[in-house]
C-alpha cells in the first residue's frame, strides 16, 4: 500500500527525503548529500536507493515535469518506448515489488533490476497489460527498443512485435546495443522513467504509470510527489 504524503509524515524515510531535497536545492553534490543523509538516518542500502530514484532537486523535478505529456496530444506523435525500462516496471507492479512515485513525476521500481532481469512467468502478463493500455490509447506509431546485451532481449522484442501485429498497431520492436542512441530528439514522445532518458528528451510519457492507472494495479511503495524542503 502507498505511504502517506511526505508533507504529513514523520516517518524517518520522509524526514530523510526532505533533508536530501534541502541539500540538493542548495547545491550540494547529489551523492555526497545522499551519503550524509543516509548516515544521519542510518538508512540501509535499499532505503538509500529509494531516495536516489525518488528525490531530485526542485529545479530538476520541475524541468522534467514540464516536459511530461498529458492528455491525448501525445497520441498524434510517434511513441518510442524504452523497452526494458517500461516492461520491468510493469512486471514490478504485477509482482507488488516496492515502487516509488518520484517528485519528478515518474513511477520507478526501487530495486533497479535491469542488470539482472530475466524473462519469467510474469513476462506475458506484463506485455498484455501494456498492450491493453496501448489498444485503448493508440499512438500513430509505436517503436520499442530493448537492450540487446540483456538476456533474451531479441526474444522479448519478438514478443512485442507479435503483439503490435495482433493489436493492429503500426510500429516495430528491436533489440539494439544502446537504445538511448536511437531515440529521436524531437517530434516524438519517449516512454521511459529512466532519469537520464527523461532528462534528454523533449517530450516524455510515463507509460508504466499509465498502465498502472488504466489497469488499476496496486501501488506498493512511497509517494514523493508532494515533497517540499523544510
Amino acid at each position: 500500500m502507498a505511504r502517506p504524503s511526505p508533507a504529513a509524515s514523520d516517518e524517518p524515510i520522509y524526514q530523510a527525503a526532505r533533508d536530501f531535497l534541502w541539500l540538493q536545492d542548495r547545491g550540494y553534490p547529489r551523492e555526497a548529500a545522499l551519503h550524509w543523509v543516509g548516515n544521519r538516518f542510518a538508512l540501509v542500502r535499499s532505503e538509500r536507493d529509494l531516495l536516489r530514484r525518488g528525490v531530485f532537486s526542485q529545479r530538476s523535478a520541475a524541468q522534467r515535469l514540464a516536459k511530461r505529456v498529458r492528455g491525448a496530444l501525445w497520441r498524434h506523435r510517434p511513441l518510442w518506448v524504452d523497452g526494458h525500462n517500461v516492461h520491468i516496471t510493469v512486471e514490478s507492479l504485477l509482482l507488488k515489488r516496492p515502487m516509488v512515485l518520484a517528485n519528478d513525476g515518474a513511477l520507478r521500481d526501487v530495486a533497479a533490476l535491469s542488470g539482472s532481469y530475466h524473462m519469467s512467468e510474469v513476462t506475458e502478463p506484463a506485455i498484455k497489460a501494456i498492450f491493453s493500455f496501448l489498444e485503448a490509447f493508440p499512438s500513430v506509431e509505436v517503436y520499442f527498443l530493448f537492450d540487446a546485451p540483456m538476456s533474451r532481449s531479441g526474444e522479448l522484442a519478438a514478443q512485442y512485435r507479435k503483439s503490435l501485429q495482433k493489436h493492429g498497431l503500426l510500429g516495430e520492436a528491436w533489440a539494439v546495443p544502446v537504445p538511448e542512441k536511437h531515440f529521436p530528439t524531437s517530434k516524438a514522445v519517449i516512454a521511459s522513467s529512466d532519469h537520464a532518458v527523461v532528462e534528454s528528451s523533449t517530450h516524455w510519457l510515463d507509460l508504466a504509470r499509465g498502465v498502472m492507472d488504466f489497469m488499476s494495479l496496486p501501488f506498493c511503495g512511497y509517494d514523493f510527489r508532494g515533497l517540499a524542503a523544510i
